[in-house]
């Protein structure tokens, strides 16, 4: 079976399954070659975060096994993103039949990691609290999550609550805060829990919603971004207009540029 058996990985998470023969190591978000890919695979074990599992997920042509290590959310949709050039797309693929939460593999995530992944955690939860598709059954995930992030959580605890924040986008699919942020990490190579962590602010401002029970680090602060541009670039994306409050081009500048 360790023959036929594919581990997709990082490469810090290489080292946890390296008694296992083949390894595929991501490295980056998956680009649109990854097609070349899909469904070549038929067991697959995926370790790391929501890049690693996403690349996983369409290799596969099975449900895969998963070992998230950040708080992505992906070891719970059937989500997959890759990125054509600065376009960022997402195919459907099998939810992972399995998401485990290992302490040993979490335990050392640096605390860059940690931060990012709890930005993107937390907006899973907004975006989908924020979106007209919210539900009863969604927001149970989001309840959930968000109590967890209010809290003095462990490395574990958070990627429990990304999984659960995944639970809820893929009943409720995210809105303002992811669409705002691809063209913030396309044009500007700002990776994408950063580009939440910058947003967060701004978008629960106009959404008049309280973070700061949940926000446990100073703002971020980025390189100057072409408000005019991420706005434009944004409302490409159909999602954007789910959100409970209508935005437009103006809207948007206004809010990027306070």
């Amino acid at each position: 079976m360790k023959k036929d058996l594919l581990v997709v990985c990082s490469k810090s998470t290489k080292k946890y399954f390296k008694s296992y023969e083949r390894h595929y190591v991501v490295t980056s978000p998956p680009k649109k070659d990854i097609l070349e890919l899909k469904d070549s695979e038929d067991v697959v074990i995926a370790i790391g975060g929501g890049a690693t599992i996403d690349t996983a997920k369409i290799i596969s042509k099975n449900p895969i096994i998963s070992y998230p290590t950040t708080a992505a959310g992906s070891a719970k949709t059937s989500h997959s993103v890759y990125w054509d050039g600065i376009n960022k797309l997402s195919m459907k693929k099998h939810i992972p039949k399995e998401a485990h939460v290992v302490e040993e593999y979490v335990k050392d995530l640096p605390s860059s990691i940690v931060e990012c992944t709890t930005y993107d955690a937390l907006s899973h939860c907004l975006d989908s609290m924020w979106s007209k598709r919210s539900s009863k059954e969604s927001m149970y995930y989001v309840d959930q999550a968000l109590e967890i992030l209010k809290g003095d959580f462990s490395n574990s605890d958070l990627i429990h609550a990304g999984n659960l924040a995944g639970s809820a986008i893929e009943l409720c699919p995210t809105t303002i805060l992811h669409s705002l942020s691809y063209p913030i990490t396309a044009y500007y190579g700002i990776s994408h829990g950063v580009a939440l962590g910058y947003l967060l602010p701004k978008i629960s401002q106009f959404m008049n919603t309280d973070i700061s029970d949940y926000i446990k680090y100073p703002p971020v602060r980025l390189p100057q971004v072409d408000p005019i541009l991420i706005a434009k670039e944004s409302l490409k994306y159909s999602k954007i207009y789910d959100t409970i409050k209508n935005v437009d081009m103006d809207i948007l500048v206004d809010i990027l540029s306070s």
